[in-house]
């Protein structure tokens, strides 16, 4: 999955996400040279131009999620979906925070976009805190090695393989057949933006990235 070429992120958020978890996911995506783009999936009719996250700090997003073009998959009949794999993203991201992830969880379309992308094979998702809970109610990675913040443990570990002791380096759990990263909460982002800067971008970048912001 790593490599030098030019890679995409997607981040989704909704009023109620967790700001340290988008922000510090798309900040430190942003300095591996990753291209993110926020979306917001609050529903399409809302009138303000920003997303209000569970502390109250607004982020102005980069488009809404509806506004982008959804990747089609290839038909059985065709063999390739060349095409289309400019419309996907190498990795799509999903914040936690209890009331955003609920609207993301009642959102068809955010279950649409979850589906394609955990189709095809190549593509990293990834979700922390509450976010896992998005993975579930799209009907993805059902089994797939998981945490997330323990105020959902009960809605996930009866659908996925749940790890709740993880700690230390091990914060960021990985499912190698999902292609899958989860972690549990805002204190464990940096090591979840991180993970996913090495898995995209390969070990190397992702050093250069977390050299110079100078960890204890």
């Amino acid at each position: 999955m790593a490599g030098s070429d030019k890679k995409r992120a997607l981040v989704l958020i909704a009023d109620g996400t967790e700001e340290i978890e988008a922000v510090i996911t798309i900040d430190v995506l942003v300095r591996a040279g990753i291209e993110v783009t926020v979306a917001s999936t609050n529903p399409s009719d809302s009138t303000s131009e920003s997303v209000k996250c569970s502390r109250g700090v607004r982020i102005v997003p980069d488009t809404h999620l509806s506004a982008l073009p959804l990747p089609t998959p290839p038909s059985p009949e065709d063999n390739t979906d060349a095409a289309d794999s400019s419309q996907y993203y190498d990795v799509l991201m999903i914040p936690g925070g209890g009331p955003g992830a609920k609207a993301m969880v009642a959102s068809p379309l955010v279950h649409r976009w979850v589906q394609v992308h955990f189709a095809k094979p190549g593509i990293l998702l990834a979700a922390v805190c509450a976010g896992p809970t998005v993975l579930k109610a799209a009907g993805v990675a059902k089994g797939a090695q998981v945490t997330s913040h323990p105020s959902v443990k009960d809605e996930l570990k009866d659908y996925f393989e749940y790890r709740d002791d993880v700690k230390g380096s091990a914060i960021v759990v990985k499912d190698e057949e999902a292609e899958l990263l989860t972690s549990r909460g805002p204190g464990s982002t940096f090591d979840l933006a991180l993970r996913i800067v090495e898995e995209v971008r390969g070990k190397d970048v992702m050093e250069s990235v977390h050299a110079p912001m100078m960890f204890a």
